[in-house]
């Protein structure tokens, strides 16, 4: 049975939508590698930019202690307690029980101009944070100081400049993204910017994507698997604010940066006014990856299980030499093109990346073996160009595709980064925001455990993610992921 390529799930026969995460299968229209670019870089400008104003925000005073209870448990809070009534620490916990959550759900707690958050819709936005977090460190989180088996509230942030508790940290994070997607959905409003009608179409089953996925994981409705992620407070209108205000700020603002795609001139300007700092983390105009195919003839005899451990006969090496130069020869008969030699790997090589015509992309010095190294970094070297190399996997026929100087890349990233938070500053000069911190409440979620009705489930679809044993539903890295996705970022054979 088909799988889908989102969540890994099983696909039913005769549909291409995936009842586990709610994803189309179908073929989709390839991003041209720029845009993709683009869109990474804007949106972990966004990310980034949240990280920032956490940090920027956290010079408070710490004054006293106070007791806070989660839900059916009574657990100290950390300091700071009673801080600066205008930011996160207003509040030592923000934790209250199930029905106070609810009751307060639709306070309005934060505004950006005319728009508004509610209690209810902030619980989205606060757990996204925790999750995200938690996926992104996965076990490493306890090695910051993180102890999903205590109360954020009762435990103190080790990662941020000043005191507060892990909730404070998360909350201010909470608020900051929120504020950023509202920026940008309300400037993609004002240009009446519309998404294209198949993300409308997916963010318009959002809902029923998620009845399906809760009935598959064994939750009574949408409703409970909700609850079990976010907590109390939050309902099916809340997680279509979020996805909405998500997706169209990300995709406004991606499309906002790729029409100020820098030009190589612009690129050139730039590392060239960086070049100390570049060349201060060892990055210079000499600095360049490479872009070869390979076919490998291994001696007679040997596998790539055998090959590093196992001795081979003079016999067997002669044998291997002559079927590689009689493979040379057989290709310099022909066109000695790239596409020729293409051919000759998938039919003879014996190395992993044969499938693909044995090509290897951006190899960087010293990351291949030393002979193989030293024929691709050869100063002489030229598109074109093809040999005989022998090492200790066998002999290899080599075809020089072509070479990048890594600088490029790399200056063009940052100018794309750059100008994009650039973008996103200029963005959120003209929408400011008001929180008032003393109307929030905040849910209990068991980051622990998985709820009784996940429990229920013998064998769920597709596996939790790592570092938390919950279902999670609300992946508020989901443009990130899905743009990497689209780089289509190739492993390479670790063989070599």
């Amino acid at each position: 049975m088909a799988k889908c390529k989102y969540c890994q799930a099983e696909l039913p026969e005769n549909t291409t939508v995936c009842p586990a995460c709610g994803k189309d299968n179908k073929e989709e229209k390839k991003m041209s590698p720029g845009k993709v670019a683009l869109v990474v870089a804007a949106v972990v400008v966004l990310a980034a930019l949240v990280v920032a104003l956490v940090y920027a925000g956290m010079n408070v005073a710490v004054t006293s202690e106070e007791q806070t209870e989660a839900v059916a448990e009574t657990v100290p809070a950390t300091v700071p307690a009673d801080g600066n009534p205008d930011d996160e620490t207003a509040k030592g916990t923000y934790t209250a029980s199930d029905a106070e959550v609810i009751a307060a759900k639709d306070t309005v707690v934060a505004k950006v101009g005319d728009k508004t958050l509610t209690n209810s819709q902030l619980q989205m936005f606060y757990w996204t944070e925790v999750r995200n977090f938690l996926s992104s460190y996965g076990a490493y989180a306890s090695m910051l100081g993180l102890d999903t088996t205590k109360p954020l509230d009762a435990q103190t942030c080790a990662i941020a400049d000043t005191s507060c508790t892990w909730q404070q940290f998360f909350l201010a994070s909470a608020l900051n993204t929120w504020r950023n997607y509202q920026a940008t959905a309300a400037e993609a409003e004002k240009n009446n910017y519309q998404l294209d009608a198949e993300m409308r179409s997916q963010l318009d089953a959002a809902a029923e994507n998620l009845e399906m996925t809760a009935q598959m994981y064994g939750f009574e409705s949408a409703q409970a698997l909700l609850k079990s992620d976010v907590g109390p407070g939050a309902d099916l209108e809340d997680y279509q604010h979020f996805l909405d205000l998500y997706y169209t700020g990300s995709m406004y603002f991606s499309d906002l940066c790729e029409k100020d795609t820098p030009t190589d001139q612009e690129v050139e300007d730039y590392f060239t006014a960086n070049e100390e700092a570049y060349a201060a983390n060892g990055l210079t105009r000499d600095n360049k990856t490479v872009d070869v195919r390979h076919v490998l003839i291994m001696p007679e005899g040997a596998t790539s299980e055998n090959i590093r451990s196992e001795t081979f006969e003079d016999a067997a090496w002669e044998s291997s030499r002559q079927k590689a130069e009689e493979l040379l020869a057989q290709f310099e008969q022909g066109d000695k093109s790239e596409e020729s030699f293409s051919e000759l790997a998938k039919a003879h090589s014996q190395d992993g990346s044969a499938s693909d015509g044995g090509l290897y992309t951006g190899v960087q010095e010293g990351q291949m073996v030393q002979a193989f190294n030293d024929w691709c970094f050869d100063d002489i070297r030229q598109p074109g160009d093809y040999g005989l190399v022998k090492t200790e996997f066998g002999y290899h026929l080599m075809f020089f595709v072509d070479s990048q100087p890594v600088w490029k890349e790399s200056a063009k990233s940052d100018l794309i980064s750059a100008r994009a938070n650039e973008t996103l500053n200029g963005i959120l000069q003209a929408y400011p925001m008001e929180a008032e911190f003393d109307k929030i409440l905040l849910g209990f979620v068991d980051l622990n455990t998985q709820s009784e009705e996940a429990e229920a489930q013998e064998q769920p679809a597709a596996e939790p993610v790592e570092g938390d044993t919950k279902v999670w539903i609300i992946a508020g890295a989901a443009v990130v992921l899905l743009a990497a996705a689209a780089f289509g970022f190739r492993k390479k054979e670790e063989e070599i």
